[in-house]
C-alpha cells in the first residue's frame, strides 16, 4: 500500500497539473469549447468567476442556480487578472464574421480551381487574406449547396451551430475534475497512513478503495467526452467540419466490417480461454525421475567446475 499510494499520489498530482495546462492551451486554441464547458454565456470583466455548479439553459443562454468562485476562472484559464475570456454569445457573433470571410475565401477558391495558372493576382490575394476562415464557410453546406448563395438567416444558423450542447459538456467536465481531486485525497490518506502512521487502515477506507477502482476509467471517459464532444461541430477546429469528414462508405459496408472484426476476435477469445482452462485443469507436470536426473547432472557440473564435492545437494 505504501508503494501504491506513493505512485498514485504522484500520478494524481501530475494529472491535475497536466489538466490545468490543457485548459490554459484551450484558452488560445479552442475558445468555444472552454466557454461551453464553463457555461460562460457572456464575456465577463477580468478576472472571470468560475462556475462551480449550476444548471445551464441553452435556450435562454444562462445558468440557473449557479454558484461562482470569484476570480478563479480568470486565473486558471489566462493565468492573469487582466485578460478577458470571451463568452459564448460573443464567440457566436465572431463566428458570423468569420463565416462571411470564409464565403469570400470560398469564392476565390472556386475561381482558382477554374482558372488554375491563369488566376488573376487579386483573386489570389483575396484568398490569402481570408483563407484562414474557409472552414467556417463549409458550415453552410448543411443549409445550401453553395455557400456563396447563403442567406443572412443561414449564416446565423451556421454560427449557432458552433456552440456544442452545453449541459452534458458542463457536467462531464465537473465530474472529471471532482474525481481528479478525489484521487488526490484518497492517495494522500493512504500515503500518510502507510508512511507516517501506524499502517492500521479503517475497514471503511479499505472498502472505499475497492469501490474507487472503476473511477479512473470514469474520469478518463469524461475527459474523452469533453475533448471530442466539446470540439463539435469540428473535426479540426476552425478548419474541417465533422459533417465533411464523415466516411462515404455505406452503412452496410461499415456494419459488415465491424461484424467481421467482432467475430474474428471473439473466436480468438474463445480459443484462448479454452486453452487456458484446459492447462489450468491439467496442472503442472511432475516427473520425479527426470527431475532427479537433472539434479544429478547439475551436481556433477558443480564438481567438475570447482573440483570439489558440494556441501550438499537436494538429492542428499
Amino acid at each position: 500500500i505504501a508503494v501504491a499510494s506513493s505512485f498514485g499520489l504522484a500520478a494524481a498530482l501530475s494529472v491535475v497539473l497536466l489538466g490545468d495546462e490543457s485548459g490554459y492551451s484551450a484558452t488560445h486554441t479552442q475558445r468555444m469549447k472552454l466557454a461551453a464547458m464553463e457555461g460562460m454565456w457572456e464575456t465577463h470583466e477580468a478576472p472571470a468567476d468560475f462556475t462551480l455548479v449550476g444548471l445551464p439553459d441553452q435556450e435562454a443562454r444562462e445558468n440557473h442556480y449557479a454558484i461562482h468562485i470569484p476570480y478563479a476562472m480568470g486565473l486558471i484559464a489566462t493565468r492573469s487578472l487582466t485578460t478577458e475570456i470571451p463568452g459564448i454569445n460573443d464567440l457566436v457573433q465572431e463566428s458570423q464574421d468569420r463565416i462571411r470571410n470564409g464565403i469570400v475565401a470560398y469564392d476565390a477558391l472556386m475561381t482558382i480551381r477554374e482558372e488554375r495558372e491563369d488566376t488573376p493576382q487579386p483573386v489570389l490575394d483575396r484568398f490569402e487574406a481570408h483563407g484562414a476562415d474557409l472552414g467556417y464557410a463549409f458550415l453552410l453546406l448543411k443549409y445550401t449547396d453553395d455557400p456563396r448563395n447563403a442567406t443572412d438567416a443561414q449564416i446565423v444558423q451556421a454560427a449557432d451551430d458552433t456552440v456544442p450542447t452545453v449541459w452534458p459538456l458542463f457536467w462531464a467536465f465537473r465530474i472529471m475534475v471532482a474525481l481528479g481531486f478525489a484521487f488526490i485525497g484518497v492517495m494522500l490518506f493512504f500515503f500518510i497512513r502507510s508512511n507516517f502512521g501506524s499502517r492500521d487502515y479503517p475497514r471503511w477506507a479499505l472498502w472505499g478503495a475497492v469501490a474507487a477502482i472503476p473511477t479512473p476509467w470514469i474520469a478518463a471517459e469524461m475527459g474523452w467526452f469533453v475533448a471530442e464532444f466539446g470540439r463539435q461541430p469540428w473535426t479540426v477546429d476552425g478548419i474541417l467540419p465533422t459533417a465533411m469528414s464523415v466516411s462515404h462508405l455505406s452503412m452496410t459496408s461499415v456494419a459488415l466490417t465491424l461484424t467481421g472484426f467482432v467475430a474474428f476476435y471473439t473466436v480468438l477469445l474463445v480459443v484462448e480461454m479454452s486453452l487456458m482452462l484446459k492447462y489450468i485443469r491439467k496442472g503442472p507436470e511432475q516427473d520425479v525421475e527426470e527431475t532427479e536426473i537433472a539434479m544429478a547432472r547439475h551436481a556433477h557440473r558443480l564438481r567438475t567446475h570447482d573440483g570439489n564435492v558440494p556441501l550438499g545437494t537436494p538429492a542428499e
